[in-house]
């Protein structure tokens, strides 16, 4: 159902310092994206040397040792663990929705559905010292507002019903037209013996004239079609899944993605470092437009972690396996990519910028309001 990325530069194979992981679907959807992000989290613990063991068999280890200091911090690390992992999963779907009222904006330059989303794992005593900086990237990744599906549905059916309406009220009217000389016909009958020669038939004619209006006061105007578009893309048509071929799916992306970290660390591509203990801070960019609780602007470092962006971008490009890597006296960024089928976009892309963006479009870098502290004891 998954397969990995196969690439080629012309007759000779090329190679990447960033690992790519391409999914067998048309888009990564913000589920797919989450449960990547926090499976990548784990192994950056893990491999930073942030935690003895794998996520998975520290979550499933019974406390012997009591209420030491050991403990303690294991419990605390968990519990942030899955708080964080229960954030993403609705900050995904929240940076969908902002991504997308982004190419819906007039300055946006690609109207398309998909989208770059970027999240960066620092390692360090604070984010400005962070010793060790992975950036998880996700191509092709599904844009869409969400919360209008719905209301997609009520307004083309407001539409085709706009459309009926001139032949319902031509029948309204036909019907009233014959109503009225049937009740002109009677009433003079009805009331000859009073001698009320036109009284009925004006309070008749009030009558209908407020009905008239009631039926304009109803009709609903047709929105022209690319006006709806354009202030909100409909919802692109993904597949539908059940629930258990949902998690087949990604339980099969996390042993890609540790399938694909393990072959980078054999070529010298990996991110496994023996650092001591410190603080993992998570970051996120997204517009400004995007709302989410546990998330905060840092402007403070917007100008250092574009730099990253661009290096980690920069490292994306494949090389022919003949030429020589550059040396760099610092240690060059580490990432991984998630893409969907048709593999990585040219990377190069995500680095133009938009002069002329509109301010709550523009791209910033947020930080995770929790607290993870890495430890070795246990």
């Amino acid at each position: 159902m998954i397969s990995p990325q196969e690439s080629a530069a012309g007759e000779c194979p090329t190679t990447s310092r960033i690992p790519v992981v391409a999914l067998d679907v048309d888009v990564v959807t913000d589920t797919v994206a989450s449960r990547l992000a926090t499976s990548l989290l784990g192994h950056v613990l893990y491999l930073k040397n942030q935690i003895p063991l794998p996520i998975v068999q520290l979550s499933r280890m019974t406390n012997r040792q009591g209420n030491t200091k050991a403990t303690k911090m294991k419990a605390e690390l968990l519990t942030s663990f899955d708080t964080l992992a229960s954030h993403l999963v609705t900050t995904f779907s929240a940076l969908s929705t902002a991504l997308a009222r982004v190419n819906a904006s007039p300055s946006a330059n690609d109207g398309g559905h998909v989208g770059r989303a970027y999240m960066a794992i620092l390692v360090g005593p604070s984010l400005g010292t962070a010793r060790s900086k992975v950036i998880y990237g996700v191509d092709r990744f599904a844009t869409r507002i969400w919360g209008t599906r719905e209301e997609v549905d009520e307004a083309d059916e407001e539409s085709s019903g706009g459309e009926e309406c001139p032949e319902d009220s031509e029948d309204d009217e036909d019907d009233g037209t014959s109503e009225d000389g049937s009740l002109e016909e009677t009433e003079p009958d009805e009331d000859a013996p009073d001698g009320d020669d036109g009284t009925n038939g004006g309070s008749f004619q009030d009558e209908k004239e407020a009905k008239d209006e009631v039926d304009e006061d109803k009709e609903v105007p047709i929105r022209p079609e690319n006006d709806y578009h354009h202030d909100h893309p409909p919802p692109l048509p993904i597949p539908h899944q059940s629930y258990a071929e949902e998690q087949r799916f990604l339980h099969t992306a996390d042993r890609l993605l540790a399938r694909v970290l393990a072959s980078a660390d054999t070529e010298g591509h990996g991110i496994s470092n023996e650092m001591s203990p410190s603080q993992i801070h998570i970051l996120l960019r997204a517009p400004r437009r995007f709302v989410h609780p546990v998330w905060v602007p840092r402007q403070n470092i917007q100008k250092q972690m574009e730099a990253t962006l661009t290096d980690f971008i920069n490292q994306s490009r494949p090389l022919l396996q003949s030429d020589e890597l550059p040396m760099k006296k610092k240690k060059p960024v580490e990432g991984v990519w998630v893409t969907a089928k048709n593999g990585l976009r040219d990377p190069l892309v995500a680095l133009d910028k938009d002069v002329n963006v509109q301010e709550e479009d523009e791209m910033i870098w947020w930080s995770w309001d929790g607290k993870l502290v890495g430890f070795t004891d246990w």
